[in-house]
């Protein structure tokens, strides 16, 4: 052979060294490593991103959508809440420093009390740690007397607000009794309209 078949011929064992070095178990009768990750974990990187595309995909963008799950949540006060059909809920964003959250919470008391008996579930969630929630709640008392959770993953989050391109709180979310998301607004603005419309079995819709 001349020069460019030997280095050609090189090249291609080189190559096939690599490849099987790569694909090969640790050499039999070495002690394992408790330093390098398991197969799986040089693998799932391809399949992770798709299933976060995937969700990003399937996240309700407007009203009509099937609303978000509440999955993942730390259940402060009640819960856990899993959305099903035949009930209403209202699923609120709110923070403890946040002043106008504040404002809103016996206004919430008062609707979840007003609506218990027909079904309607409200749920409210903050993103701080369950440390900060959880006394702040329990310091509330019967003047907070509805479902409260904390997001610690952001995963609900992302499913309303951030789908929705929404940065301020409080914001309240109606989900009608077929899971689809029938208003998006400040939780005192009219949202008990909202809410008999919704019993009523109508659409509504931003405003009320």
């Amino acid at each position: 052979m001349n020069v460019r078949e030997w280095i050609l011929l090189l090249c291609v064992l080189l190559m096939l060294g690599c490849a099987k070095r790569q694909g090969d178990t640790k050499p039999t009768g070495s002690k394992p490593s408790t330093d390098t990750p398991p197969a799986e974990a040089t693998t799932s990187a391809a399949p992770a991103a798709l299933q976060q595309a995937t969700a990003a995909l399937s996240r309700p963008s407007k009203l009509g959508d099937l609303a978000w799950p509440l999955t993942g949540l730390t259940w402060v006060k009640g819960g856990p809440v899993e959305i099903k059909p035949g009930t209403v809920y209202v699923v609120e964003f709110w923070a403890t420093w946040c002043p106008p959250c504040k404002r809103s919470i016996p206004h919430l008391t008062e609707l979840q009390h007003k609506y218990k008996d027909k079904n309607v579930v409200i749920v409210g969630i903050s993103d701080e740690k369950p440390t900060t929630v959880k006394p702040f709640v329990e310091q509330k008392g019967a003047e907070m007397d509805y479902t409260v959770a904390v997001d610690t993953t952001g995963g609900v989050i992302a499913g309303y607000t951030g789908a929705f391109g929404i940065d301020t709180i409080p914001t309240a979310f109606v989900v009608g009794a077929d899971g689809k998301l029938v208003w998006v607004g400040h939780p005192m603005d009219n949202m008990d309209t909202v809410i008999e419309k919704t019993l009523a079995g109508a659409s509504p819709v931003q405003g009320g």
